[in-house]
């Protein structure tokens, strides 16, 4: 199976100016119940599946995330969307740590 990643790039033209509050009002609109995550540098986290569709916004930070085998490095301002019952892991790459805005379907 053949998975393209879908990722939304933050666009200030079009967005206005990047920050969580601009970042959840997006996810919000969207219908995502949405809970703030911070990853410190290094972090791995361990590989997960969910029944609901997610969405996961960077505020600051680099993330690495693998959805069952595809990667993609995520910045600021960036959104992926995770499909439902797809496998994913992800990785705080850099010296920094990660500030991501993770949501989930409303359900």
């Amino acid at each position: 199976m053949t998975l393209l990643m879908r990722i939304e790039r933050w666009d200030a033209r079009r967005d206005g100016p990047l920050s969580e509050t601009a970042l959840q009002h997006k996810l919000d609109s969207r219908g995502y119940e949405v809970s703030v995550r911070t990853y410190p540098a290094g972090t791995v986290a361990a590989a997960q599946t969910d029944l609901d569709e997610r969405i996961e916004a960077v505020v600051t930070g680099l993330i690495k995330v693998t959805i069952d085998g595809e990667s993609a490095i995520l910045i600021a301002g960036d959104l992926l969307l995770v499909p439902r019952g797809a496998g994913r892991c992800l990785e705080v790459v850099g010296p920094s740590p990660a500030r991501c805005l993770e949501g989930v379907t409303r359900g």
